[in-house]
């Protein structure tokens, strides 16, 4: 009773603003309402030129007209092989094509029948897009779609994320490589530059938060695994966890934390925490930060 009352004590005197970002952080990102600000922070996201970026697959119709040359207007599908078949120069890849590239290389075959030949090109209907989604979203599953979107639109579709994907370490598969992406960048900073067009046959994957968690557990209130947020303090976490026992020893606070050595292999530190200095003395640099798995050890006291 007397560790609980010292420590309801010094919060009193501490600055609030680590606890209310916190508490900000956790409405923000967490269940039905990570997905909400996702997608209102999305309309403060820049247009995007989609046609330029989007690149041509197996069915998709297109439509090729050349200036003067009204005989050669063409609408047609791109082939399964990726292939299209256009009047006096044959056989010409479009799969993996962007227009521009498609009309550029169409124009040049023409120059042998048609000097300085105008061409333009227009997607009359696209049906080379499915996008993967699987991992801690909502709505899993193979989305066929009939234009370019971003990573924010597929969120809407797969109808947000769960309370339990990580928002810092997602991925996404392209051909064969893997493109890492920071959802919390995304919404929270407004780095657009993770806001990634879509490419035909992405595989995106949402990975979930449980190697990023707090776990505390021994002499405190309730014991639990808790979910990291940016500037948490070893403080935050006991406060969370309802605070400490009447026989803790919290100046024997150990924090058990995985690091990698300079070969690249993992071990787990053991960071000793006079967590009594920060309890009753307000000594607050000792009440460091923690970092994603961190596993926090308070003691208890035998005398």
């Amino acid at each position: 009773m007397k560790s609980k009352i010292i420590l309801l004590i010094i919060v009193m005197f501490l600055p609030v603003t680590s606890f209310v970002v916190a508490k900000e952080s956790t409405a923000n990102l967490s269940g039905q309402d990570n997905t909400k600000t996702m997608l209102q922070d999305s309309k403060k996201l820049p247009a995007q030129n989609l046609e330029a970026g989007f690149e041509l697959g197996p069915e998709d119709i297109i439509e090729i007209t050349v200036w003067e040359n009204p005989e050669l207007r063409t609408i047609m599908p791109v082939r399964p092989d990726g292939y299209i078949s256009f009047p006096l120069i044959g056989d010409v890849v479009a799969g993996g094509k962007t227009l521009d590239q498609l009309r550029q290389d169409i124009a040049f075959k023409l120059k042998k029948y048609i000097k300085a030949a105008n061409v333009a090109i227009i997607v009359r209907e696209i049906n080379s897009i499915k996008i993967y989604v699987a991992g801690e979203v909502k709505e899993p599953g193979v989305f066929k779609l009939n234009r370019p979107i971003t990573l924010l639109q597929i969120f809407s579709m797969v109808q947000g994320l769960k309370d339990t994907a990580d928002l810092k370490n997602s991925y996404i598969l392209r051909d064969g490589k893997k493109i890492n992406i920071n959802i919390h960048a995304l919404v929270k900073r407004d780095d657009f530059s993770q806001n990634i067009l879509l490419k035909a046959n992405d595989f995106i994957f949402i990975h979930d938060n449980f190697s990023s968690r707090i776990n505390i557990m021994g002499e405190v209130g309730a014991p639990q695994v808790l979910t990291y947020k940016d500037n948490m303090t070893i403080l935050d976490a006991v406060l969370l966890a309802d605070g400490l026992t009447d026989i803790a020893k919290p100046e024997e606070t150990h924090i058990y934390r995985k690091m990698f050595d300079e070969r690249g292999e993992q071990y787990t530190k053991r960071i000793r925490i006079d967590l009594e200095r920060v309890i009753v003395k307000g000594d607050l640099t000792k009440n460091i930060l923690l970092e994603p798995g961190d596993i926090i050890h308070i003691p208890r006291s035998f005398f």
